[in-house]
């Protein structure tokens, strides 16, 4: 399962959020990203060579949030198994869910489409079963919290819910004007 080599989609989603890792401050990237050093090393060497970014070696990921595992469990159990970017796409996606604006945003992505063709590209066992388009963080909890039995819809069908545009609606906010460093 090795990078398809000059697969210029993945190189930018890596690239957006190692920029967007330095562009909020982390004072390393593995902690933006959620992948230990070894792990970015890899990354790094497969996706950019010879670009003379470096991980620091002594630096990890950083501690993970509480439902960050099952978060990345979630996402490779769709997994297209294709390459190894999809565990590190898994990790980087669980990581960017903790930040609070649309995952777009988090991932430092130009917009939700291209969000939806990394995890159509990289998960689609997962993808496919957001039938109606529901936000992708709110998706992916919902997932998390069904396989644990726990009840979260107000109503027993979404159209009905008064928090229908909460989980449905546009999510066209500018990403530069909602980060604070």
């Amino acid at each position: 399962m090795a990078l398809a080599a000059g697969d210029a989609f993945d190189a930018h989603v890596f690239a957006s959020n190692i920029a967007l890792a330095h562009f909020l401050g982390m004072d390393a990237p593995g902690r933006g990203l959620g992948l230990p050093s070894q792990a970015l090393h890899l990354l790094l060497d497969a996706v950019f060579p010879g670009s003379g970014i470096h991980a620091d070696p002594v630096l990890s990921a950083g501690e993970d949030a509480i439902e960050e595992g099952d978060l990345r469990a979630l996402l490779l159990s769709g997994r297209a198994k294709i390459h190894m970017a999809e565990e590190w796409m898994a990790a980087i996606v669980a990581r960017a869910c903790q930040r609070p604006n649309h995952l777009w945003q988090d991932l430092g992505l130009r917009n939700r489409g291209e969000l939806s063709q990394l995890l159509n590209r990289h998960f689609p066992g997962l993808a496919k079963q957001n039938l109606r388009d529901m936000k992708w963080k709110k998706f992916f909890y919902r997932q998390l919290c069904q396989a644990e039995g726990v009840v979260i819809c107000k109503s027993p069908v979404c159209d009905a819910c008064a928090d229908f545009a909460v989980c449905f609606g546009a999510e066209d906010a500018n990403p530069l004007l909602s980060f604070k460093n």
